[in-house]
Formats: C-alpha cells, structure tokens, sequence
C-alpha cells in the first residue's frame, strides 16, 4: 500500500458550498457520543469530548496548524492522526 493508502482509524468529514468552497472540516477519533464541546481556538477549531472527558473529534473552521491538531490527542494517537490528516485533509484548512 502507498504512504497514504494505510488505514488509521480515523475519518474525516467536509462541508462546503455550492461554489466548492470548504466551510469546515470534522476528524473522527471516535464514534463515542459527544457531551461536550470545547472552543480550543476560538473561532477556528472546537474539540468534542465523550462523558468521561475522552476526545472524540474536532472541528476545524478554518485553516490551523496541523500541530494545534495534534497537541490535543494523547501521544500514542498523534503519529497516526498526523498522516492521516497530512493524506485526508484539505490543504486550505490545515497546513504544516
């Protein structure tokens, strides 16, 4: 498989305008059922956490670091959802 072809875990979901504007972009850590939403950046990226405090997604609203990204994940889950979002994500909202 190809650098970018390795699964991870991971899913991404984008919304856009008829134009073909991308308005936000949403990465799955988890299909945990969300109790609460974090304003991390304000503005730019919201991070969802399960009842038990566990990082489930995070929203991105526009463009940001990858590292802002990264930092909120624990170590083990940081290599992988930093490829994953280097192969998935669209360049207009994260970038090195």
């Amino acid at each position: 498989m190809g650098k970018c072809k390795e699964p991870v875990g991971f899913e991404l979901s984008i919304s856009g305008r008829d134009d073909g504007t991308i308005e936000a972009a949403y990465v799955y850590l988890s299909k945990r059922k969300v109790a609460r939403t974090k304003e991390v950046v304000e503005d730019i990226l919201l991070a969802d956490y399960d009842a038990k405090g566990r990082l489930i997604g995070v929203e991105i609203l526009a463009p940001i670091r990858l590292s802002k990204i990264a930092a909120l994940v624990d170590r083990p889950q940081r290599a992988p959802l930093v490829k994953f979002l280097r192969c998935s994500a669209p360049q207009e909202l994260v970038h090195a």
